[in-house]
């Protein structure tokens, strides 16, 4: 019986590396992926490398610690190898992956040992290197789910998850034109300052107006921006041309603004926005005199 098992797991592991092996180069996540596709994706690196040492312990014993030290510097080699390769065709080579190749090696590794201290030791840090892609894996799946369940609302702040990815912003309960909380965004005098949203339904089609709400509570009006993109705005190397762009004027207390899709969708220069796949939506200001506060709700369609 524990043949049988052993050698389906060879072979499952050697499915998995002829498949996933060729998504390192092609396809993938693209532009207009979600993040929580992006997500699932990185969880990739870490399911074919447990795969390459399922397939490598047929050969070897990796209970000897000079095929551990031999795995882990291939891997590292291989996995850096791999990363600058993407970068250079045009994909996104990082580091952070490189450590995901590793994670997943030494999971691989020391969960196939015998049990033994050093191999417990191992596996308590191969667990804790795996935290930070778990985690991210968590939160990007319950954003999408709670964004999937309150559309066309895109934005409404009623759960703290999307406060999510928000710098210097947070949930509040003193201003709110829709449930019981809004977003309070701190404003510096930074170059740019504002908020952003990338976690979005990419398709708008089938909707006429884009919509927000935001209370100004100062006495003086200022003027913000709000710029929305969609996924192949980086082909045009990101020129303003390429996007919506609107001025806002704050007056003191709140400020509804509506924006028809069909001005949205004709903004750019030379081509017409692909509705079905917005990316980003950013409102900002630019170089305040002071630091100052927004409250901003009910971002949605209409």
């Amino acid at each position: 019986m524990r043949h049988h098992l052993l050698k389906l797991r060879y072979i499952v592991s050697l499915v998995v590396v002829a498949v996933a092996f060729p998504f390192f180069f092609l396809g993938g996540a693209t532009e207009s992926s979600s993040n929580l596709m992006y997500a699932i994706w990185d969880c990739g690196h870490l399911v074919f490398f447990i795969a390459i040492v399922a397939i490598v312990s047929k050969k070897f014993d990796i209970n000897k610690w000079k095929v551990v030290f031999f795995i882990s510097a291939a891997v590292f080699v291989g996995g850096g190898s791999i990363e600058l390769i993407q970068a250079y065709i045009g994909r996104d080579g990082n580091w952070d992956d490189l450590l995901r190749d590793m994670t997943g090696a030494w999971l691989g590794v020391f969960w196939l040992q015998r049990n033994t201290l050093w191999s417990w030791a191992g596996r308590l840090i191969s667990i804790v290197l795996l935290v930070p892609t778990l985690t991210t894996l968590y939160y990007e799946g319950r954003f999408q789910f709670n964004l999937n369940q309150q559309f066309p609302i895109l934005a409404g702040f009623e759960s703290s998850i999307e406060t999510y990815g928000h710098r210097a912003s947070e949930q509040s309960t003193l201003f709110h034109t829709q449930g019981e909380y809004s977003l309070k965004v701190d404003l510096t005098t930074n170059k740019y300052t504002g908020v952003v949203f990338n976690r979005l339904i990419n398709d708008w089609t089938g909707y006429k107006t884009f919509s927000f709400d935001i209370y100004n509570p100062d006495p003086q009006a200022f003027k913000m921006t709000v710029r929305i993109n969609d996924a192949d705005h980086h082909l045009s190397g990101w020129v303003t041309q390429d996007r919506f762009n609107s001025v806002l004027n704050l007056e003191s207390g709140w400020n509804h603004f509506a924006f028809s899709l069909e001005d949205i969708k004709n903004a750019p220069e030379h081509r017409k926005m692909d509705m079905t796949k917005i990316m980003w939506i950013e409102i900002f200001a630019g170089k305040l005199p002071a630091p100052r506060s927004i409250y901003l709700d009910n971002v949605r369609l209409e």
